[in-house]
């Protein structure tokens, strides 16, 4: 089933894109990764110091990084097993918590950092042990300097030290740690790249290269390691992912590695993410309390629903998504306006990024939801932060929808899983026809009454229709989605209870498909 809308949204003007990539990458606060990595670095050491009243491996590596250069400071303090290290043994020291690696095992680490640094080798030591084949970048990482701004922090960034997880090194102390704190956080495995497998990552990235150069090269200079997992146990499900408790890494599905199309978002949208991690690192970009068991929640519409409400996110992963989404919209619309000249390299987009008026649409609902709802669990910094990004989505969306507008969004759900439906259907045997049809008839019928509360119909169909759920859904979607583009329909007095009505039906359709097992 094709989509019955388009996923790219008007073009911007080519100078303005540019002038926004300029401000996502360099803005003094909030972009400059030179920077954020040299907030990043005065926090680890002040937590360094403090661990130094009991560990005085911590101590000694403290002072080392005082008198060491931000270059060598950054890439020390980029290194995942030594970030863990730290945060574990504050955890355990200063908050009696059980929690993570031991304290003689965290000892040993910062011992082992305090050598790497004196030996002068490059990166951190969890990748000290990989060979050149490894990184990221088979030519050495690309420099992007900004000459306009003075000279209080170095504006030059690199990804040099971006390196690919191979298993051959397990047998470190780093690599150990590293294992073990994915097994605290994923319980899955690792997969060592196939020559072919680098050779596709490398042409992601210079297809991302392509598309937007300032901001590859500050994004990716916040990850130190990506790493591939093949599709088993948590990581089932997954097409990537990155968190908070493994700053400085991210995981990428080896199964989806051969498209650059795809490969270039994922590679941003990870890499965003941990630019943001160490952005709060160094800054107050939550209240100290958001996570409470009360605290705000923002249902994300566009994912389903599930028992355990994980739709539902705080005002950290409601921040998270809503950096990544106004500048995947930058990324979809220099895709999008490059492809015709970009296609005979590297194939058609086809399905495989998000779309500019995707990414617009979320990053809209995100950053109201951020002001309506969570706005009490912001930091200062969170605040600012939110404001500057619903400034820079302006720029971007040259045809805003109205505020509060959500059916675009439900309908962007209900879409994606019909198509899955249409899988699910041609690969077994299918449930019971009276099952579907009953189904069909019930959506059917939600959907006439919410059109009926806008004096609009549905228009008839055969009867043979009525009764086929895969059918019924795409009559559906093309009865709504013209609605979301009728300003002049969302000013009517009846338009919240018609939105409600077919959001009810919306979740309700995918809590059936997900029990039906359509949601794989």
């Amino acid at each position: 089933m094709q989509p019955v809308h388009s996923l790219g949204a008007a073009p911007a003007d080519t100078g303005m894109l540019g002038a926004v990539e300029t401000a996502l990458a360099s803005h003094r606060a909030f972009g400059d990764s030179g920077y954020i990595r040299d907030q990043l670095a005065v926090a680890y050491r002040r937590r360094l110091h403090k661990l130094g009243r009991s560990l005085p491996e911590a101590e000694s590596l403290a002072r080392q990084l005082d008198a060491a250069p931000p270059a060598r400071q950054r890439q020390l303090l980029g290194d995942t097993v030594l970030r863990c290290a730290v945060q574990h043994a504050m955890r355990q020291l200063h908050l009696g918590d059980d929690y993570g690696l031991p304290l003689p095992q965290c000892a040993a680490l910062f011992q082992a950092a305090g050598e790497h640094l004196r030996a002068g080798l490059p990166g951190g030591p969890l990748v000290a042990h990989l060979p050149p084949l490894a990184r990221l970048h088979d030519e050495g990482g690309p420099q992007i300097t900004d000459i306009d701004h003075d000279d209080t922090y170095d504006d030059t960034y690199t990804y040099d030290d971006t390196y690919i997880w191979h298993a051959w090194q397990e047998g470190t102390p780093y690599a150990r740690a590293f294992l073990a704190v994915m097994e605290d956080n994923y319980g899955a495995p690792l997969a060592t790249p196939t020559p072919q497998e680098r050779v596709l990552l490398r042409r992601g990235l210079h297809l991302l290269e392509t598309l937007l150069p300032r901001l590859t090269a500050s994004a990716l200079s916040h990850v130190q390691l990506i790493a591939l997992f093949p599709k088993l146990g948590t990581w089932r499900g997954k097409a990537s992912s990155s968190q908070f408790r493994v700053n400085g890494s991210v995981f990428l599905n080896q199964e989806l590695t051969g498209n650059p199309w795809w490969l270039a978002e994922h590679l941003l949208h990870e890499s965003l993410h941990q630019k943001l991690y160490d952005f709060r690192h160094g800054h107050s970009l939550l209240a100290p309390d958001y996570a409470r068991d009360d605290g705000a929640r923002v249902c994300s519409l566009w994912n389903a629903p599930d028992d355990d409400n994980n739709h539902y996110w705080d005002a950290h992963r409601t921040l998270a998504a809503f950096h990544v989404y106004v500048h995947l919209a930058l990324l979809c619309l220099q895709a999008e306006r490059q492809e015709a000249t970009l296609a005979p390299r590297y194939g058609p987009i086809g399905q495989h990024m998000s779309g500019s008026r995707r990414a617009i649409d979320r990053a809209r609902y995100l950053g109201e939801q951020l002001h309506s709802t969570t706005w009490p669990e912001l930091g200062l910094a969170g605040r600012q932060m939110t404001r500057w990004l619903l400034d820079v989505l302006d720029a971007l969306d040259t045809q805003r929808r109205p505020a509060g507008a959500t059916l675009h969004l439900l309908l962007d759900l209900y879409e994606r899983q019909s198509r899955k439906l249409d899988t699910f259907l041609l690969q077994q045997p299918p449930p019971r026809s009276d099952a579907l049809a009953a189904l069909a008839q019930q959506e059917l019928a939600m959907t006439r009454q919410a059109l009926h509360m806008l004096d609009r119909e549905l228009p008839p169909a055969p009867p043979a229709q009525e009764h086929d759920w895969p059918q019924a859904r795409q009559r559906v979607l093309q009865a709504l989605w013209p609605l979301t583009e009728d300003d002049k329909l969302m000013e009517r007095s009846g338009y919240p209870q018609a939105q409600a009505l077919i959001a009810q039906m919306v979740q309700q359709s995918s809590r059936q498909l997900g029990a039906l097992g359509a949601l794989g």
